[in-house]
């Protein structure tokens, strides 16, 4: 099983396609059987070929679920971090990275971490835009604050833990402007059964 969040610079039209475009190019490569790293410069290739500005990047999280269940492959360009959900607990989970897609086109250094997975844990991966909401003039949420809100929704299924996580940075950046940027979480995990993923 595989899964990729990514977020490409900037708001527009443009941007959003090219969005697309490279979840399709993802898509096809792992389709392909083509090596995780090696997605990731195909990737890179593919935006500096169709960006319409020099300056545009992307940020990238792919992951690869392999069958025993164990553990997962984090691969990342220049993404946030990501939560581990295990039980009532909620851990912030760093995996290796590198930098961001097309900021130095041809010079990204990027690796493979695995990050082990107990019974039942799930990994729960967002865009930057969950937590940079302002929650006053001279604050954001943050990476701490995010993580400090998830604990406390710990208890909580996974749709009503997400739904519950994106309310709570909204909640808290609308006094001061709103949420400023796109917000996207995926809740992943195996299911109880082993022929269900």
């Amino acid at each position: 099983m595989w899964a990729v969040i990514g977020d490409v610079s900037g708001h527009g039209a443009a941007e959003a396609a090219l969005g697309v475009c490279l979840r399709v190019a993802w898509r096809t490569a792992v389709l392909c059987g083509t090596d995780p790293l090696e997605q990731l410069g195909l990737l890179e290739s593919i935006l500096v070929a169709e960006r319409s500005d020099p300056h545009v990047f992307a940020t990238v999280t792919s992951l690869a679920f392999p069958p025993g269940r164990d553990r997962v492959r984090v691969m990342r360009a220049g993404h946030p971090g990501l939560l581990l959900r295990h039980g009532s607990e909620v851990d912030w989970v760093e995996p290796e990275g590198g930098m961001a897609l097309g900021l130095l086109p041809g010079h990204g250094q990027w690796s493979v971490t695995d990050v082990e997975l107990a019974p039942g844990a799930a990994l729960v991966l967002f865009t930057d835009g969950l937590f940079e909401g302002r929650t006053g003039p001279h604050s954001r949420l943050g990476e701490e604050g995010l993580l400090d809100m998830a604990r406390e929704l710990a208890p909580l299924g996974a749709r009503p833990f997400i739904d519950a996580l994106v309310a709570g940075a909204t909640e808290a950046a609308a006094p001061h402007g709103g949420l400023a940027d796109d917000v996207a979480v995926l809740h992943l995990g195996w299911r109880s059964t082993p022929h269900e993923q």
